[in-house]
């Protein structure tokens, strides 16, 4: 049940030479403001030299008089996207209540701030909002979804179980646990991130009803490269001998839980995005619902 209330959004856009999908991410952010909703969004900009800086100035002129929409931005070299993020995150305004991080090729989906809003304020002991979010490929079509469950300590140490584009922190306890992004890594930062939360025991709340954004798949995936092995080494060194050798089973049992709890969830039938070169949203339609990632399905405009 959506719950009416005031709750003031700080979400942050780290990017470089990418103007194109950040355009699609910045109109989807701005379209959730409404009663009871504000938004501030911050984009850190890497000196981008493909013409992110000349829009990101018209942008910030144009949105300038919209109520309860903020945005600003920052251009200056970075040491990359985790560098980026935790350069916004220290301009975290003092009055903001919802913190979160949308990279530039990924959207929310409509409405979806005030819901999570709702659930913060019907559960005030809760820290971390988690919800489901949809993967498509570089033209913006459907691959599959992926559904959120309780992390679980033992399985997080050696498997990421949460997505930041489908995670919102109570700014409030953000702020108090002081837990960044680790800038020696430059693709297993976000597991190292929320592993350290879940070991901080951080109040966590998933809703797998919820989809609550779109996960683009652009290009190679650092995620599968020689990079990732070598800091999987780098993680799994200090850890247990327990957990090194059973990384493979943390991964089998969260992807296992997470098919599972799709069984039990309503599946999509249609989803709306911003497309190149548009200011409006386009509602497109989904053929086979999956939540298997391997499982390939594309989409029709509707």
């Amino acid at each position: 049940m959506l719950v009416k209330v005031m709750a003031k959004f700080y979400i942050i856009t780290p990017v470089m030479n990418s103007l194109s999908w950040l355009k699609r991410c910045v109109y989807s952010v701005a379209d959730q403001v409404q009663p009871g909703v504000e938004v501030y969004h911050f984009v850190q900009d890497g000196a981008s030299t493909d013409g992110t800086v000349e829009w990101l100035g018209e942008w910030q002129q144009k949105s300038a008089s919209r109520p309860g929409y903020r945005f600003a931005y920052e251009s200056v070299p970075d040491a990359g996207m985790y560098d980026a993020l935790n350069k916004a995150w220290e301009k975290l305004p003092p009055d903001a209540d919802i913190t979160a991080h949308l990279n530039s090729d990924e959207q929310y989906m409509p409405g979806v701030l005030a819901r999570i809003a709702g659930e913060f304020a019907e559960h005030p002991e809760v820290e971390l909002v988690v919800g489901a979010y949809y993967v498509v490929d570089a033209d913006s079509r459907y691959i599959c979804h992926r559904r959120p469950v309780q992390p679980w300590r033992w399985t997080s140490q050696a498997a990421c179980e949460i997505i930041t584009c489908a995670c919102f922190h109570r700014a409030e306890a953000f702020m108090k646990h002081g837990i960044r992004f680790d800038t020696r890594f430059r693709v297993l930062s976000d597991m190292v991130f929320f592993r350290d939360l879940v070991n901080h025991s951080m109040k966590v709340r998933v809703l797998p009803e919820l989809i609550t954004s779109l996960f683009a798949v652009t290009g190679e995936n650092l995620g599968w490269s020689n990079i990732a092995e070598y800091e999987w080494k780098v993680v799994l060194s200090g850890m247990p001998i327990g957990i090194t050798r059973s990384r493979w089973l943390c991964n089998f049992v969260s992807s296992a839980r997470r098919r599972w709890r799709d069984l039990f969830c309503e599946k999509p039938l249609t989803y709306s995005l911003y497309l190149p070169g548009e200011e409006s949203r386009t509602t497109r339609s989904i053929q086979h619902p999956t939540s298997h990632w391997g499982c390939r399905s594309y989409s029709s405009e509707r």
